[in-house]
C-alpha cells in the first residue's frame, strides 16, 4: 500500500448491530480517539419500531454538551422526519414532541429523557453530536413539575432549503451555536443526487476550527451502503482520496480540502457537515 500523508483524515464509517427495539437497527459510534483528538464523539443510525428508546432508564445527564439531531432518510426530500417522537427535558421530564426533522440542546449537566418513538412511518436517522471525546451518562430520577414551557427553547425545527444543486446539495438544513445555547458547534446535513464536481468554479476551502464531514447512505436495510462514489482532495498538496462506502473525513482546524466529486451514483446520498465553532466559517484558496 502507498503511503500517504492524509490517509490517516479517511476513516470508513464502521456500522454494527444497534440495541433494537425503538433504539437503533444499526449505527456507528466514532469516539475522539477516532477524530484525531477532537473533543467530538457521534452517534448516527437508524430507527424503525415505536417505544422507549432505554425502557425503565428515564432521564440521564453528561459533563458535556450535547445536539439531539433527528432527520428522514428520503431519497426525495429531506423535510420528511417519517415518525412521530417525544423527547423530555429536565429533572422534571417535561415532555415535547415533533414530526418533522428537528434539533434539541441538551447543555452539559442538563437531564434529558425519556426519549420516545410514538409511531414510525418510514425508517428514521438519528445523530447524537456531543462535544466531548468520549461518552459518560448519569441517571436521574424524576423531580418536581413545569408548566410545559420551560425548556421550548431548546428544541428547534429546522427548516430545510434549496442547496446548490448540481453535484452539491440538493437540499440542505442547519443549525449553529445561535440554535443551540450558544454550543461551540455548527453543522449543515444536505441531500446530494448528481453525479460531477460540489463546487466546480471554486478551489480549496479551509476552517478556523475542527470539523468532519460524515458521507452515509439512504439504505436503512443496510447502512453499510453509500450509493455512490466520491473523491476529495485534502492539503495543500491536493492529495486525492476516493472512497464508495460510508466514511467520515477528519479535518483539523487550518487543513485545505475540497474538489468534492460525485464520481459515480446508485443512489442519493447525505452528508453531514460538523464544526467545532458555534458559526460556521470557510476560507477559499
Amino acid at each position: 500500500m502507498v503511503a500517504t500523508r492524509y490517509g490517516d483524515l479517511v476513516k470508513t464509517l464502521n456500522y454494527i448491530k444497534g440495541m433494537g427495539g425503538a433504539n437503533a437497527k444499526e449505527m456507528a459510534f466514532m469516539a475522539g480517539d477516532h477524530l484525531q483528538g477532537f473533543g467530538l464523539n457521534f452517534v448516527v443510525g437508524v430507527y424503525d419500531e415505536p417505544g422507549d428508546w432505554a425502557p425503565g432508564m428515564g432521564a440521564h445527564t453528561h459533563p458535556f454538551d450535547e445536539a439531539l439531531l433527528f432527520f428522514g432518510y428520503d431519497d426525495n426530500d429531506l423535510s420528511y422526519l417519517g415518525s412521530e417522537m417525544e423527547l423530555d427535558m429536565g429533572r422534571e421530564y417535561e415532555a415535547h414532541q415533533f414530526n418533522v426533522p428537528t434539533v434539541i440542546a441538551a447543555p452539559a449537566n442538563l437531564p434529558h429523557c425519556p426519549l420516545i418513538t410514538r409511531k414510525v412511518y418510514k425508517p428514521f436517522g438519528h445523530f447524537h453530536l456531543a462535544l466531548s471525546g468520549s461518552y459518560a451518562a448519569t441517571k436521574v430520577e424524576k423531580e418536581g413539575t413545569t408548566d410545559g414551557k420551560k425548556y421550548a427553547y431548546l428544541y428547534k425545527t429546522l427548516a430545510v432549503k434549496k442547496g446548490t444543486g448540481g453535484a452539491n446539495a440538493a437540499q440542505e438544513l442547519s443549525a449553529d451555536g445561535k440554535d443551540l445555547s450558544g454550543m461551540p458547534i455548527n453543522f449543515t446535513m444536505g441531500r446530494y443526487n448528481k453525479t460531477g464536481p460540489w463546487h466546480p468554479s471554486k478551489g480549496a476551502c479551509r476552517h478556523s476550527y475542527d470539523s468532519c464531514l460524515v458521507f452515509f447512505g439512504h439504505k436503512t436495510d443496510d447502512l453499510r451502503f453509500l450509493g455512490a462514489e466520491i473523491s476529495i482532495e485534502i492539503g495543500g498538496e491536493r492529495e486525492k482520496h476516493t472512497f464508495d462506502v460510508p466514511t467520515v473525513v477528519v479535518l483539523p482546524k487550518g487543513t485545505p480540502y475540497g474538489s468534492i466529486s460525485c464520481n459515480k451514483l446508485e443512489r442519493p446520498y447525505s452528508v453531514m457537515q460538523v464544526g467545532l465553532n458555534a458559526t460556521h466559517d470557510c476560507e477559499w484558496l
